[in-house]
């Protein structure tokens, strides 16, 4: 019975491809099996239509209620904040140091230095070489992992509880005696530069980076994390030792542990590996935020591109923003999931794509929204249209209450499988730690989700996703994608991908048209 559904959904997949008439015989026959598997207890999606929302999906069951440790505290006398949350059972333990500056905090002709020197951590301290530190870890039955984000880098650790103590020892040598060696800063260079190259000749990442860009402008948040070829040639040692001075400090910093540990213990092996840590006090810079560009719409010609990838950006809200919560549901019913509308309405309905979703980032100072999908040259057009039409339906019709409960247990359940793991509980109780929130929050998270009405959804909608907020970008082939998108974007643009220039707001080169 399986393999029948395996090769039906494989036939679903190739009919978005075939004739209209094709695809209405694969339908029918696929709701014949949908009655045939009903047979043998199994639970399948309806077709997605806007009655679906109500009719055809499974009611949300009641939300799983999450068990919750209550995280414990003390900040080193060199400010260093630690924080554990007790969850003795299993032998591991998973600890994250994180540094509460990110992609954020770099320079304007330096983007992508937080994200490239959180890499070279890794790469050799003052007393052990990158061999040395996979070794080390290795023979400790660890995992080790260093990233950048954009308001936070950390160095993320996986490890047997009794194995606390030089596991962390291996994690301040990171963090505070890098190396730098300037072999392995070359090494990087060639590497990171080969793997964004490689990835500007993909319309979805050429798109996501220059819908950032594009919406926020000037803003800290605007350039790739990762940078751009432009930039990453430009990195010295220096603006690499300069960023590490400034950020890399004890009172700039938390380390979250979760796991078979006690706090006293924890706090004693903080102390023990952290507690010399010392750096000279630095005056704190106060983020700006800077007004958002008007929205534009962008059309970057990628001759060779397969297919097309459509981006719909705004502006978005900070973390600490009162509509949070509104904003998380309304995000999860626009493109939070299978279920959601844009994938009901993109891929389902019209077989236009193999998924469509959205997300909605918010940062310390600002935030970014996103609704995305890759599609045929040819349905790029059609793609934005109907993107542009469930956006704003949001924002002019209440959700059904039914639906909107579906879209909650979406929020609530990855909330509950998250508190399941040590990791989970860390990624947690760190974003509330790193924007200054009260930990408590995490005990009310699943009854703020439940708490939103679909007047919230309308509200957040009309404020922040309003059609004249919205930026528009489709990476693909101008000869096929430029005539219909015009014809729906009159003040399109297009921009050839050589002159295309991620560094300027304007996403082209000075000079260039």
């Amino acid at each position: 019975m399986m393999g029948i559904i395996k090769r039906l959904r494989m036939g679903a997949d190739v009919g978005r491809e075939r004739p209209p008439y094709c695809r209405q015989k694969l339908s029918d026959l696929c709701s014949v099996t949908v009655r045939l598997v009903g047979v043998f207890g199994l639970v399948v999606s309806a077709p997605a239509t806007r009655a679906a929302e109500v009719e055809g999906l499974p009611k949300a069951g009641e939300p799983h209620r999450a068990q919750i440790s209550k995280a414990q505290e003390k900040t080193l006398a060199n400010g260093l904040r630690v924080i554990v949350v007790e969850r003795p059972g299993l032998p591991m333990l998973y600890a994250e140091l994180l540094i509460k500056s990110g992609a954020e905090s770099d320079p304007a002709k330096f983007a992508g230095l937080a994200h490239f020197t959180a890499g070279l951590l890794k790469r050799g301290t003052a007393t052990r070489s990158a061999q040395k530190i996979a070794e080390d870890i290795e023979a400790l039955g660890a995992k080790l992992d260093t990233e950048a984000t954009w308001d936070a880098t950390s160095v993320k650790l996986t490890t047997l509880s009794a194995n606390a103590e030089p596991a962390l020892a291996i994690v301040a040598d990171l963090v505070r005696h890098p190396a730098f060696a300037k072999e392995e800063i070359e090494r990087a260079r060639h590497e990171t530069l080969d793997e964004l190259r490689m990835s500007l000749e993909e319309p979805g990442t050429v798109a996501r980076q220059a819908a950032g860009r594009a919406a926020l402008g000037e803003s800290p948040y605007a350039h790739p994390v990762n940078g751009t070829p432009a930039s990453l040639t430009r990195l010295t040692r220096k603006e690499i030792a300069t960023m590490h001075e400034h950020a890399y400090r004890p009172a700039n910093a938390l380390l979250i542990l979760a796991g078979n540990i006690t706090a006293p213990e924890a706090f004693t092996i903080a102390e023990k590996n952290f507690g010399d840590w010392s750096a000279p006090a630095i005056p704190e810079e106060k983020s700006t935020i800077t007004p958002a560009p008007k929205p534009r719409s962008f059309l970057i010609d990628m001759p060779n591109a397969g297919q097309a990838a459509v981006l719909l950006a705004a502006p978005g809200i900070p973390r600490d923003a009162a509509d949070w919560f509104a904003g998380k549901v309304a995000n999860a019913l626009l493109g939070g999931g299978y279920s959601s509308r844009l994938n009901q309405e993109v891929r389902l309905k019209r077989g236009l794509s193999y998924g469509a979703g959205s997300a909605l980032n918010t940062y310390r100072t600002r935030g970014l929204f996103l609704a995305s999908a890759q599609t045929k040259n040819e349905s790029a057009a059609e793609v934005v249209k109907v993107m542009q039409t469930e956006i704003q339906r949001l924002g002019q019709e209440p959700v059904p209450a039914e639906y909107l409960k579906t879209r909650q247990a979406v929020l609530t359940g990855a909330f509950g499988r998250d508190l399941e793991t040590n990791e989970g509980y860390v990624k947690r109780i760190g974003d509330l730690a790193l924007y200054g929130l009260p930990l408590e929050a995490v005990d009310q998270y699943v009854e703020h989700i439940e708490q939103t009405t679909p007047a919230d959804l309308q509200a957040f909608a009309s404020q922040h996703l309003a059609t004249d907020s919205l930026t528009i970008i489709v990476a693909g082939q101008a000869k096929i994608v430029e005539k219909p998108l015009r014809a729906l974007l009159p003040n399109l643009e297009v921009i050839s991908l050589p002159r295309l220039d991620l560094d300027s707001p304007t996403l082209r080169a000075s000079g260039k048209h």
